[in-house]
């Protein structure tokens, strides 16, 4: 990874600047407007309240790519953002201090820097490194960003920071506070401000001026050169700072550095000190990370190192460095040298070679040269993949006061995009040597793990790392960068960024459930809480016997041989929840101070029929509506207590509360429901009002057809819908008279029930379902139009929209009422394996996952209207009710992402309303581009559908118009997608593969991988039909075009191969209506060699004007390609009408512009085409964007091109894909990430490069 020196190891004193900075273009035609990258880096940034907050002020520091971005945790706002780098990513950022110090700030032995700093005055500035760049962005600079500076709204921008070059990569730094001269020496304060670690394990002391556009770097020091994964730093003291390095090789090296080196021995040595060299992992260090001193117990302090390696293992290490004395009494060992300072001058140069934990290293220090193999504490295995980082939360109260054992927390960051959390548990009593009775006879710990050391040999850990949950963070893969950090009030604050671009925020959830059976509940955490706060955090599991223990009804009795459990739930507020049992038994649970429970008060006839089976569905404003197997009805008002409604023929199958009335208006004192009972061959339907007074059955019938079991019922404009059992969809006609039963349909492949039936907000035609089957669909009420053309008035069902979120069984689905109408966000919850599951469709993140046990179990679930966040819920598990609440999400988004992995393609509408784009993780996402000039922070991608049929990495996008998307993949897959705009306040767009809607024709020619082409004619009524085909032989092809299609001349099209030759192919007109089988034959006419390679990206423009058009005697393109030779390619492309067929095409010229990226052209597109020439925009895998200009000489119909370079910029874009126009004057780039450019105008004097 790493192949240069960063010099020779040797005091040299690096006072050149090396400032890269570069001038800008006075008139670059290429104007960086947005970027959506992978986020590399990230740190937290605690500030002062402001005016607006409440509590503290938490940032987000992050970067992405060449960009510093600041982000309001609390807002999920961009505040600013200031570019760091010219062309360089970011990849660590350092706060130097902060307002509000968090826990995880560099700790100090003994007396703490931040103390010996608090009568003076402290600033906080940022160390930002990327690659070999470094950067220092001053107090001033980041107050001013943070103000706002640069979003357009706030003050005037921060001044680009100076950007300074070492000579290797660095892995991690430091800055110091301010200190006084004083505390060191003169040779150390010149160069105090703060120290870098490069891949080689040399630490590089820098000395920065206070507006950071000067940086000096001091003498390297190393006490061997291995090549590094990881590395951090942490500081001791005033001039002591601790290292710990990852090796590509397995090993983790733990050393001193002391930067007042007069006040050692005068060595070269004196500057360092390696304490420890750990093996064990058995593949690369990915991550270490050092913890802050943690109390043990009273008087006990140590110090861990976590770290994760390729291996998929997470270890912690004990690095204390204790005096021999007591090692001997913490581990029973004898030191074997009391000499603490003696050294080897040999330095471990490679990773090869070494005994176990270091007992051969002759570079560590002698004490610990016997010790190191018992240093690890603890071995877990975790994540499906690779584990790039681990940290520790922070807390350093193991031992707490109340004298109850903390368990140290551990996150882990996976390629898999999860986050874990871990506890370290340990054996305190083995740790402090004090007996040997700690071990169990038969010689293992409850809590041991027992592990291998690379020599063979088996030792056992003092300790645990027990799983405690994970986190789907991200999509697609690779988790870039995390950071840990508490609040003020100690809580924690994870942030972690993806290679979608996403960051997601997240905190201290309740875990795990308690049993409680007294009045007061105390939380999973061990405290006691006040349970009564809007949606607050617990986890409770009870029994029967725990919500009533001492039953006092004398006429309530439960035979002693059936155990009774709880059987319905309803919620009738956010503070009171109704549960019934198998014994007839009502239950009402409040949530105050604490969760009480009182037993209703019924008669023997109603505990005798609600006995063993009842229905219980929730009403709201503190009522609920129960059915019996009597066929009884029953209404219960939190204020009034259970009262019979009416008594049905039979028993009393399910009972749907309909939220509308009959035409659309929301009725505040009125409930609709619809009973259904089984025997009868029709519904009820039923109004309630807030007395029994007031409850009229309707009179209406409603027809039931044999078979039709209703699952679901809502209204949508004048019609009532109902779902069955079997997935299928009924519409009734509602007339003052009757329900007319209208079209019925079945959309759902398997016999799953329909779970609920939902209008879309602001629409009178359309509403959503949801299935047991997974998906949720989309449907609009039509008008049926006959054979002649006329309509008739009978409505019909048309789906629109068709898509499985990651649920394997939806039961609900609601939209949000926020204040502003463009938030509204769809809310799924339905069971996926043994969790109940809360999945924001809009936002693409669960807001809940809770472990129940799986589907099939009887539960209610309701959240606030405007905070879908705020959960509670209710079910039964193994005979017990648990009941969950949440005040937040465990996981939110605070910058929502992209694709996870590589995109291949992108396409623009021909409205340029939408943007198409596909990449290697199989699914398509369809966007649409917001730019605010005056607030660049506003811009930005809103994904309004995401498609996923695809089952290989998608190649190639095409729209045909607005309203068809053609996609294709790598396992010969093509889809073609009906994407219409939903009618409603509901921002999202309807997506559907092609089986329905109007008559569309269209043609279609592609290239497949057995170097074949075909045309295709395709319509919903007959398919697809095939044109013509045709075979290049001798390479694969990469690219096809039509040049014309044209009535009675047949179809012309341009291919592109590996070869790198361009071929044109004519074929005969045929008439696809027919239905013979026929089929022309492409020949091949011409061909044109143009790279020595594959062309991998091609663009071409018609040039219309004085030499004719499509349907003139004379049609000319100019062609230009990119290929894998690194060459930008045109072809002047003919065809005169005069010709014999295929014979009247001619190439005019070809031009070819040599290493015209520095790697493979990728994406190409032609921004302007003109007559005469064209204006073509490339992109590389060179990570740059260049804008060229291909112009004819005037009036020279067959003369030379001349090619001209236009400007050239940096692209944060990596492995780009496509190229794509999205708007006049707009490109986008897609890769890893995406990234969008403005063309503008060319003015007077531009010339080429």
């Amino acid at each position: 990874m790493i192949n240069a020196r960063f010099f020779e190891p040797k005091k040299v004193n690096m006072a050149q600047k090396n400032n890269i900075t570069k001038p800008a273009n006075p008139r670059p035609r290429l104007q960086h407007n947005y970027v959506l990258s992978p986020i590399t880096a990230l740190a937290f940034y605690h500030g002062a309240p402001g005016p607006n907050d409440v509590g503290e002020n938490v940032l987000v520091l992050a970067g992405e790519d060449t960009w510093l971005k600041v982000y309001h945790v609390g807002s999920s706002r961009l505040v600013g953002q200031l570019k760091v780098f010219s062309s360089q990513p970011i990849h660590g950022i350092h706060v130097s201090s902060s307002p509000s110090p968090s826990p995880l700030s560099s700790s100090l032995e003994g007396e703490t820097l931040a103390s010996r700093c608090c009568s003076e005055t402290q600033t906080t500035r940022l160390l930002i490194w990327g690659g070999q760049s470094v950067a220092v962005v001053p107090h001033a600079s980041l107050q001013r960003l943070i103000e706002g500076g640069g979003s357009g709204s706030g003050g005037s921008p921060p001044a680009q920071p100076s950007e300074f070059r070492a000579a290797d990569w660095i892995y991690d730094g430091i800055l110091f506070p301010s200190l006084s001269s004083s505390s060191l020496s003169d040779e150390t304060a010149c160069c105090r401000d703060g120290l870098l670690v490069t891949a080689h394990n040399e630490v590089v002391p820098i000395q920065a001026s206070a507006d950071g556009r000067s940086l000096t770097f001091g003498p390297l020091t190393s006490p061997s050169r291995p090549i590094l994964y990881s590395a951090n730093l942490c500081q001791l003291s005033a001039d002591t700072v601790l290292v710990a390095g990852g090796t590509v090789f397995g090993e983790i090296i733990i050393w001193k550095y002391h930067m007042d080196a007069t006040s050692r021995r005068g060595s070269s040595s004196s500057q360092w000190e390696v304490l420890f060299v750990f093996t064990g992992h058995e593949g690369s260090i990915f991550g270490v990370s050092i913890s802050p001193e943690i109390e043990l117990a009273p008087g006990t302090k140590v110090r861990l190192l976590a770290s994760c390696s390729d291996d998929r293992t997470i270890r912690i290490w004990d690095i204390t460095d204790r005096p021999p004395s007591q090692l001997a009494v913490t581990r029973g060992c004898e030191s074997t040298d009391a000499d603490t300072t003696s050294y080897s001058e040999a330095a471990r140069e490679t990773g090869f070679g070494g005994g176990v934990g270091g007992e051969n290293n002759s570079e560590v220090k002698v004490e610990n040269r016997n010790d190191s193999a018992s240093r690890c504490l603890a071995v877990a295995m975790g994540h499906a993949s690779r584990i790039w980082h681990v940290k520790f939360s922070g807390r350093t109260d193991y031992y707490s006061q109340q004298e109850r054992l903390s368990p140290v927390e551990v996150h882990s960051f996976g390629e898999d995009c999860s986050r874990q959390k871990w506890e370290l548990s340990l054996d305190l009593k083995r740790w402090q040597g004090k007996s040997s009775d700690a071990v169990p006879s038969n010689g293992s710990l409850e809590s041991n793990v027992a592990t291998t050391t690379s020599s063979g040999s088996r030792l056992e850990t003092i300790g645990t790392l027990e799983h405690c949950g994970t986190s789907s963070c991200h999509s697609g893969k690779n988790m870039w960068s995390a950071a840990v950090s508490t609040r003020q009030d100690s809580s924690l604050i994870i942030a972690t960024g993806g290679a979608d671009g996403k960051i997601t925020i997240s905190g201290d959830q309740v875990q795990s459930a308690v049993v409680c059976s007294d009045a007061g509940q105390e939380t999973s955490n061990g405290n006691r809480e006040d349970l009564g706060q809007e949606y607050g955090n617990f986890d409770i599991s009870l029994s029967v016997d725990d919500v009533d223990p001492n039953p006092t009804s004398p006429e309530v009795h439960v035979k002693k041989s059936a155990k009774e459990g709880f059987q319905r739930y309803a919620f009738l507020s956010k503070k009171s929840v109704l549960a019934t049992t198998t014994s007839g038994r009502l239950f009402l649970g409040a949530v105050g101070n604490s969760l009480t429970w009182q037993a209703v008060a019924l008669s023997e006839p109603i505990v005798a029929d609600l006995k063993s089976y009842n229905v219980v569905k929730r009403l709201g404003r503190g009522s609920a509506i129960i059915g019996s197997g009597s066929g009884k009805l029953y209404l219960y008002r939190e204020t009034q207590g259970i009262r019979e409604l009416c008594k049905l023929p039979y028993k009393i199958y399910d009972i749907m509360c309909l939220q509308e009335s009959v035409y659309g208006q929301q009725q505040s004192n009125l409930w609709t429901i619809i009973i259904t009972v089984l025997g009868l061959d029709h519904a009820i339907m039923l109004t309630l009002g807030e007395s029994i007074e007031e409850s009229v059955m309707d009179q209406r019938q409603l027809s039931i057809h044999p078979g039709f079991i209703v699952t679901a019922a809502g209204y949508c404009g004048g019609n009532l819908i109902l779902g069955s059992r079997i997935g299928a969809l009924a519409i009734y006609k509602i007339t003052p008279d009757s329900f007319s039963p209208g079209v019925s349909r079945r959309d759902c492949k398997t016999k799953d029930a329909v779970t609920c039936i939902v209008p879309l907000p602001g629409s009178s035609t359309s509403f959503l379902t949801g299935c047991r089957d997974g998906r949720y669909r989309i449907y609009t009420v039509g008008t049926t139009t006959s054979d002649g053309g006329a309509t008739t008035d009978e409505p019909q069902l048309h789906l629109q929209h068709e898509i499985s979120p990651p649920l394997g069984m939806i039961e609900g689905a609601w939209f949000s009422q926020p204040a502003n109408k463009s938030d509204i966000e769809l809310i799924l919850y339905g069971f996926r394996g043994n969790n109940f599951v809360v999945w924001s469709e809009t936002a693409r993140q669960e807001l809940a996952t809770v472990e129940c046990g799986g589907a099939h179990r009887p539960f209610d679930y309701m959240s606030p209207p405007s905070s879908p966040g705020q959960i509670r819920l209710v079910f039964t598990k193994t005979t017990h009710m648990r009941f969950f609440s949440q005040s937040r999400p465990a996981l939110r988004a605070l910058k929502e992402g992209g694709h996870g992995r590589e995109m291949r393609a992108a396409s623009a509408s021909s409205d340029r309303k939408y943007l198409a784009t596909a990449a290697e993780d199989t699914t398509i996402r369809i966007w649409q581009y917001r730019d605010n000039p005056r607030e660049p922070v506003a811009r930005g991608f809103k994904c309004l559908a995401i498609l996923e049929k695809h089952s290989a990495g998608i190649q190639y996008l095409k729209w045909h118009g607005a309203s068809y998307l053609i996609s294709s993949a790598g396992s010969e897959e093509l889809f073609i997608w009906r994407i219409t705009r939903l009618e409603s306040d509901y921002e999202a767009l309807a997506v559907l593969g092609c089986r329905g809607g109007e008559e569309e024709i269209m043609l279609l020619s592609m290239i497949l991988s057995n170097s074949t082409l075909k045309s295709y004619l395709y319509s919903k009524e007959m398919g697809f039909r095939l044109l013509a085909s045709g075979r290049y032989t001798g390479a694969c092809l990469t690219q096809i075009r039509h040049l014309r299609v044209v009535e009675g001349e047949g179809i012309h099209v341009l291919t592109a191969a590996t070869d790198g030759n361009l071929a044109v192919w004519v074929a005969a007109a045929v008439d696809g209506s027919g239905g013979d089988g026929s089929c022309a034959e492409y020949a091949l006419v011409s061909v044109a060699r143009l790279h020595q390679s594959s062309v991998k990206c091609l663009d071409l423009a018609l040039q219309d004007g004085s030499i004719g058009g499509q349907s003139g005697p004379y049609s000319r393109w100019l062609v230009a390609t990119g290929g894998d030779d690194n060459a930008l390619g045109f072809l002047d492309l003919g065809w005169d009408a005069g010709g014999d067929g295929g014979e009247g095409y001619k190439v005019l010229g070809k031009y070819r512009v040599k290493d015209a990226h520095a790697a493979a052209l990728t994406g190409l597109c032609v921004v302007k085409g003109r007559a005469g020439g064209i204006e073509v925009a490339t992109v590389s895998n060179d990570q740059r964007v260049k804008l060229w200009r291909a112009e004819r000489r005037e009036g020279d119909r067959v003369g030379k091109v001349a090619v001209s370079l236009l400007d050239n910029q940096y692209s944060s874009v990596a492995d780009a894909g496509d190229l794509e126009v999205i708007d006049e004057g707009r490109l986008m780039i897609a890769g890893v990430g995406m990234e969008v450019w403005d063309v503008s105008e060319a003015q007077k004097g531009d010339g080429g490069r």
